[in-house]
């Protein structure tokens, strides 16, 4: 039982007595009766007692008034023990305070001395191991700050680190919420009323506090320091100078920054990746918070595949930060997560309506960002507006030049971004070589506003696409002496803030100049990260743009780097067609008007790719030797090199394996990946790893079979290894899983065929999609069921001839053939056969003609046309042993043997 002036109150029954008689007051006075006893005679925040007294109702502030009244009303004489603090809230008076607020147990009346700590609003999700950390640190730490961005949670953490840690502290904890104190030297005075002092007639010191604590091991827990942080600092020094068995337990979006200070960054919340799955999801801790927060609104709040997919994706695009995922679930419990998640670009007019009780900045997401953006000064202010441009990070250079024409000197841009990530507001990628920095998604888009209502937003997007200009424009001198793994790297740090650039530039009043010359530098670099389709679709914006103002103000260079852009990535979306051979054919036209050698390179070897994917053997190795006897006038010991490579492919689809080989034998042993690298579009690649793809397919024509399989096997290593998409595709395509399908290693073959879906539908390669369709019917077409899966194989076929993409035509053919004839379609067959024997005619394509003659030689056995198929197999026979490709002279041999065997048996000689 509790005493208070002449009433007994028990908090377990709930029950007031007065003279032995129950008196009556209703339930929510109780509520906030009780928590100001729990108080101990510490201030209790008016916002605080209707956010736990009315937890889910909205209510106005007379309504605490007149409960306030009706506990003074039951006090009666002691009335005034109930205290008024003006603005703030409310303090029952304490025992030590020569009060009637006393203790009841079987020893009397005693003062009470147990925590003053408030309760946990909630469950704590997602914070286990800092807390256990945080804990850890505490029992050596004297001061411990808590620090992070606005809304992170840090509050949380430390009434939960405060609660754990009590045991510690026989003389309790001191909660003392600064949020509520609007000038720092009101700091003191409400760590004076949290300790429960009686405030001096003289001034207010430190030092005079903590004399008053120099005798008790307390931890004091210093909350939203950061618009105090002055004052909170020289507390938190004071506190534990006068006692070294106390402890300070800070939480601020800055550290202190006094001595033997330890730091903990409050980091946001785990949030799933882009393609991870609904168990995946479940398992982060920002869906956690989510849905629980949504379900003590609606119970039935979704959590089915599609919901939670739009949950994980609401939570990463809020950065896992505690309050706006609260927000926002709260918001998705009356709306629906399909219309949250159709309206987050909204998020500060849709973001609002947090628990009452809870301080007002954190009512709102943009009131939140509103207290941390008034504590800047104008520097920082204008720093973080204008850094809001960037998408995928910034160096300090890129923040440099942003507001170089603001006037701010390099010292005080220095001290600007210091100031921005001491208060959490830009975040340092420490693991960043050289250092970058960040902006967390909602920063950003409050930075964009603030651009906004500031009119600069057009001015920093200028400063932002005229600082991508310049780092393309200097970083492929640097490259060429790099691995491509780290220029790759760097290229991928800036998509994002290409894209913003891009976007900008060719939007309505944005700068179409600007853009061409920055799509002209930058696009390409899309090709070589395999963002193929992206590659084609800004070239194509740019020069669409180009054909549309001056065409004497677009240099002959630009015009070249972006048709070369498009024709490198068409090809790989759209198929080898008529329109890809019609771009490279206009950049060769310019090229050659204008005697640009490198571009005349380009085009020749862009013209050989489109008709050697085209399935255009004869057009293909004219193309290859063009391009041979141009890097041989002009010297050029790179594209000497790499021409042996593509001569030696356009040699093997026209049937000459050995002079293949030689090619590209003699390219293997001549090329060095860091000498003979061309710094061109399209080019950036290992071409000793495409050139031992190409082998394996000559080794396994020649009859060496397993070695072909290893050297299929060993480039694809190295393309892994090499880390680049397009390069890994085509030994997926060219080499292994032809190979394997040839061998009937059905093992190998579906393992590459899966990674090349992933790969091709990852990068945007959609003639390797298509062909990786084709080979997944070839595998299944190749067991027992695969007569029913025949149209569909026939359909993927059409597919593929519709793409363009030919080259595997004829291998694909003579399979459909095989399985069609294993089903007694013969005429199926049949046809499928003369369309490859047609394919080859038109082409010159001669490297799989063999097996296509015994195939037909086969359809004629079914026929019982033995004299027909004899010589069907007698020309495969005459035509493996001509191009010395061993292996299909094997098959045809076999065929022929076999036939002839049966001939002698039934004695038809």
């Amino acid at each position: 039982m509790v005493r208070i002036g002449q009433l007994l109150i028990s908090l377990e029954s709930r029950e007031i007595q007065l003279n032995s008689e129950s008196l009556r007051i209703g339930s929510r006075a109780f509520d906030i009766l009780e928590l100001l006893i729990r108080a101990e005679g510490t201030l209790v925040s008016k916002d605080e007692i209707m956010r736990r007294v009315w937890p889910d109702t909205v209510v106005e502030e007379n309504n605490l008034q007149v409960h306030v009244a009706a506990l003074r009303k039951a006090l009666g004489a002691d009335r005034d023990l109930i205290k008024t603090v003006p603005g703030r809230g409310y303090r029952l008076i304490p025992a030590h305070e020569d009060s009637p607020l006393q203790h009841e147990d079987a020893a009397g009346l005693l003062p009470c001395t147990s925590s003053m700590l408030p309760a946990g609003v909630s469950t704590l999700i997602g914070r286990q191991t800092l807390v256990a950390q945080v804990l850890d640190a505490l029992s050596a730490a004297r001061v411990l700050t808590l620090v992070g961005a606005g809304g992170i949670g840090k509050t949380r953490v430390a009434l939960e680190v405060a609660g754990q840690a009590a045991a510690r502290f026989p003389d309790g904890v001191v909660f003392v919420p600064l949020a509520s104190v609007s000038n720092a030297r009101f700091a003191l005075e409400a760590l004076a009323g949290a300790l429960g002092m009686k405030l001096p007639a003289g001034r207010l010191s430190p030092d005079l506090i903590g004399a008053e604590i120099a005798s008790r091991r307390m931890l004091i827990v210093l909350d939203n320091c950061e618009h105090v942080i002055d004052a909170a600092a020289e507390i938190a020094r004071a506190m534990t100078a006068a006692n070294p068995a106390s402890a300070v337990l800070a939480t601020s979006r800055e550290a202190l920054r006094i001595q033997d200070e330890v730091l903990y960054h409050v980091p946001s919340l785990d949030v799933p990746g882009d393609a991870s799955l609904s168990g995946e999801i479940l398992q982060t801790s920002a869906v956690q918070l989510f849905l629980a927060r949504a379900r003590t609104i609606d119970p039935r709040f979704s959590s089915d595949e599609h919901s939670l997919f739009l949950t994980g994706l609401v939570c990463r695009r809020l950065d896992g930060i505690p309050l706006a995922i609260e927000l926002a679930a709260a918001r998705a419990a009356v709306l629906g997560i399909e219309v949250l998640a159709d309206h987050l670009d909204e998020r500060f007019r849709i973001l609002t309506g947090g628990f009452r009780g809870v301080l007002p900045r954190h009512q709102t997401l943009k009131a939140m960002l509103d207290w941390s953006y008034r504590l800047l000064d104008d520097t920082e202010r204008t720093l973080l507006r204008w850094l809001g441009v960037f998408l995928n990070g910034f160096s300090f250079d890129a923040a440099r030049h942003m507001v170089a024409a603001r006037g701010f000197s390099q010292t005080e841009i220095l001290d600007a971004l210091s100031g921005l990530v001491s208060k959490s507001l830009v975040i340092h990628d420490s693991a960043a070589v050289p250092s970058r920095y960040r902006l967390l998604a909602t920063t950003r888009a409050y930075a964009l506003q603030q651009l906004e209502d500031n009119g600069e937003r057009k001015a920093a997007a200028l400063a932002h696409a005229n600082w991508l200009r310049t780092i393309f424009a200097r970083d492929p001198y640097h490259r060429t002496e790099r691995p491509p793994r780290e220029w790759l790297a760097e290229f991928r740090h800036e998509v994002g803030n290409l894209r913003t650039a891009l976007d900008w530039a060719f939007a309505p009043g944005g700068d179409r100049t600007l853009g061409i010359e920055l799509s002209a530098m930058a696009v390409p670099f899309l090709f070589d990260v395999s963002l193929v389709d992206e590659c084609c679709e800004r070239a194509r914006t740019a020069i669409d743009a180009a054909n549309h103002i001056d065409t004497a103000s677009v240099p002959v260079n630009t015009k070249l780097r972006l048709l070369a852009a498009y024709a490198a990535g068409l090809v790989y979306t759209q198929g080898p067609t008529a329109a890809v051979r019609d771009v490279w054919s206009e950049v060769l036209s310019l090229a050659v008007a204008t005697s640009d050698t490198e571009f005349e390179s380009r085009a020749l070897w862009g013209l050989w790719n489109a008709y050697q994917y085209g399935g255009e053997a004869r057009a293909a190795l004219l193309l290859a030797r063009r391009f041979s006897a141009l890097a041989q006038q002009l010297g050029n010991r790179t594209q000497r090199v790499i021409g042996c490579r593509i001569e030696g492919i356009a040699l093997h689809y026209a049937g000459e394996p050995s002079a293949a080989r030689e090619q590209l034998e003699g390219m293997l042993n001549a090329y060095v990946h860091d000498e003979h690298r061309w710094n061109a579009v399209g080019f950036r690649i290992d071409h000793g790893i495409v050139a031992r793809a190409t082998l394996a397919r000559v080794s396994w024509v020649q009859g060496e079979t397993q070695e072909a399989l290893r050297l299929a096997h060993h480039a694809l290593d190295a393309a892994l290894e090499y880390e680049h998409d397009m390069v890994t595709c085509y030994v997926l395509v060219e080499a292994l899983i032809p190979i394997a399908l040839l061998m009937q290693d059905a093992a190998v073959a579906g393992r590459g065929i899966a990674m090349l879906r992933t790969r091709a539908s990852q990068a945007g390669f959609a003639i390797w999609a298509t062909c990786c369709d084709c080979y997944e019917k070839y595998l299944q077409s190749m067991s027992d069921e695969g007569q029913w899966r025949l149209p569909q194989f026939r359909a993927s076929l059409d597919a593929l001839r519709e793409s363009g993409f030919i080259a595997p035509l004829t291998l694909l053919l003579a399979q459909f053939a095989r399985a069609s004839l294993a089903c007694g379609r013969r005429d199926d067959a049949a046809t499928a056969i003369n369309e490859a024997f047609r394919h080859c005619e038109e082409t010159g394509e001669r490297w799989y003609y063999p097996e296509l003659c015994r195939v037909r030689g086969e359809i004629s056995l079914a026929a019982h046309q033995a004299m027909d198929a004899e010589s069907w197999f007698v020309s495969a026979l005459d035509h493996a042993r001509r191009q010395g490709a061993i292996e299909l002279e094997r098959r045809a041999a076999a065929s022929l043997g076999e036939l002839q065997k049966e001939n002698a048996d039934t004695g038809d000689m």
